[in-house]
């Protein structure tokens, strides 16, 4: 079902009423599943994103570093409230520039506690058979009003989300996140064999 959520009306949020929708309903959940299928997007209001692209890769992590702090009170946050965060990454190998410095700031999320698994992009083949998975977002596990948002991008950047409320919808897409959150490789496992010892990715440009 997830591979056809394009062709299923939705509510479009641009993207500040997205980041207030999102805001509202996230803190009143049990859990939240992610799907992330793309293998590059751009983060310009991101400065280790933006060192990255610009080829300064040490700076990059330096600054990457710097953002712990910051998701370490988020997750204290998380874990006051009882909700757990979980995603499915699906990775290219080698891995794109985005990817190997997205891996970096994840692998720090989930030092901390969120919850991540990692798939070989191969593994969405059989569900994309006219376009790739969409970028998903479930909020919500056993509550009665969940909310799933298939987050949109324009030109690599995030612009909105199309926004949807039936309940038995979400159930269905969530139960496929789950099946491909449960095959894939913890991260903490999979960024040590796979990422840790990459060389430095080629400058993007900005």
């Amino acid at each position: 079902m997830i591979e056809q959520l394009s062709d299923i009306p939705a509510q479009y949020l641009a993207l500040d009423d997205y980041k207030k929708d999102f805001q509202l309903h996230f803190w009143k959940i049990d859990a939240s599943w992610k799907l992330e299928r793309q293998l590059t997007f751009k983060e310009p209001t991101t400065p280790s994103w933006l060192a990255m692209a610009e080829g300064d890769w040490d700076e990059s992590l330096r600054l990457a570093s710097e953002m712990r702090p910051g998701r370490r009170a988020h997750q204290g946050e998380l874990d006051r409230c009882g909700i757990v965060q979980r995603r499915i990454r699906f990775v290219s190998e080698p891995p794109t520039p985005y990817l190997q410095w997205e891996l970096h700031l994840l692998m720090m999320w989930a030092e901390l506690g969120e919850e991540i698994r990692i798939l070989p992009v191969e593994a969405a083949a059989p569900r994309e058979t006219r376009t790739p998975l969409p970028e998903v977002v479930v909020l919500g596990h056993h509550s009665a009003s969940p909310v799933m948002y298939d987050i949109q991008y324009t030109d690599g950047v995030l612009s909105g989300a199309r926004k949807f409320t039936d309940a038995d919808l979400i159930d269905v897409c969530r139960r496929e996140i789950i099946e491909y959150w449960q095959t894939g490789e913890d991260l903490l496992r999979y960024f040590p064999r796979k990422i840790a010892d990459l060389p430095r990715p080629a400058p993007q440009g900005v």
